[in-house]
C-alpha cells in the first residue's frame, strides 16, 4: 500500500480505525486522544499541541468518551457556547471543528485520505434483504434528531433505535428479542459533517450480528466506512449473513 506524507495530525480515538489509516499515511503527528494527558474540553490547549507540531490540519478517527469534554479551558468553552445547550454528538463535533478551523487548523475526513474505506454499493455477501430503501430512511430519520445512526428491525413491525450506548449496545439488544428475521439497518445522519464523524462497520460489527443472531446487515453505500472490508465479508459469507450497501440519499 502506497504511503503518503501529509502535514495532518492523526487525533486517535479507539477502534480499529486509527490503526488502518497510520498503516497507510505517514502522519505528521500522531495524539492518542485516551492516554493525553487533559480532558476533551481543553480543546485550546489541543489546538496550541498540534500547531505547535507543525500541523495545519487534522483527521479525528475513532471513538471518544463524550464524558471527557469537561474541564472546559477557553477553547471549550467557545464549543460548548457553539454547540448550545443539549446539543447532540454531531452538533459538538461541528463547533469542535469550527473553532480549530478559527486557529488555522482545517479538519480532513478519513475517506479523504483513504477513498478505499467507504461502503461499496450492492450485494456484497448472502441474498440480500428485503425493503432496504425504507429501513435506511427510517435510520436517517433517527439521525436527524442527532440520536442515533442505526436501527434493527425485528420481526415485520418491530423498531430498535441505536442510542448513546451505541450499535454494538443496539445489536445485542436485539438478540434478546426472539422476533425474527432481525436486519440492521446503518446510516449517517443527513445533517452530519462527515469529515469528523462518518458511521463505521467492520469484522467486530459482523461478528456480534453473527452471535445475536442477525440475518442482514444494510449500510449506506460511500457514506459509511467499511473497515478489513475483504475480512469482514469472508466471515459474513461464511455465516450466510447478508450484506448490503445501497445508495445515499436521494
Amino acid at each position: 500500500m502506497e504511503v503518503r506524507s501529509v502535514k495532518v495530525a492523526l487525533l486517535a480515538g479507539r477502534g480499529r480505525l486509527p490503526a488502518i489509516l497510520r498503516e497507510a499515511i505517514a502522519f505528521h503527528h500522531c495524539l492518542e486522544l485516551d492516554t493525553w494527558p487533559h480532558s476533551l474540553g481543553a480543546v485550546q490547549a489541543l489546538a496550541e499541541a498540534l500547531i505547535a507540531t507543525g500541523c495545519d490540519s487534522f483527521c479525528l478517527a475513532g471513538s471518544v468518551d463524550r464524558g471527557r469534554f469537561k474541564d472546559l479551558d477557553a477553547g471549550g468553552l467557545w464549543v460548548a457556547r457553539r454547540a448550545g445547550a443539549g446539543a447532540g454528538d454531531g452538533q459538538l463535533l461541528d463547533a469542535l471543528v469550527a473553532y480549530l478551523g478559527e486557529q488555522g487548523l482545517a479538519v480532513i475526513g478519513a475517506s479523504e485520505l483513504l477513498p478505499s474505506l467507504r461502503t461499496p454499493m450492492g450485494l456484497l455477501s448472502g441474498e440480500g434483504v428485503l425493503d432496504a430503501a425504507t429501513g435506511l430512511d427510517r435510520a436517517r430519520n433517527l439521525g436527524l434528531r442527532d440520536l442515533g445512526q442505526a436501527v434493527i428491525r425485528c420481526g415485520h413491525d418491530l423498531w430498535l433505535e441505536e442510542d448513546a450506548a451505541g450499535t454494538d449496545a443496539l445489536i445485542r439488544r436485539a438478540g434478546h428479542n426472539q422476533a425474527s428475521p432481525k436486519t440492521l439497518f446503518k446510516a449517517a445522519k443527513p445533517q452530519q459533517d462527515l469529515r469528523v464523524d462518518m458511521p463505521a462497520w467492520g469484522r467486530d460489527t459482523v461478528q456480534l450480528a453473527i452471535e445475536c443472531g442477525l440475518s442482514g446487515l444494510v449500510f449506506e453505500a460511500e457514506r459509511t466506512l467499511a473497515l478489513d472490508l475483504d475480512a469482514s465479508l469472508r466471515l459474513a459469507r461464511q455465516a450466510g449473513l447478508s450484506v448490503v450497501g445501497v445508495g445515499g440519499m436521494p
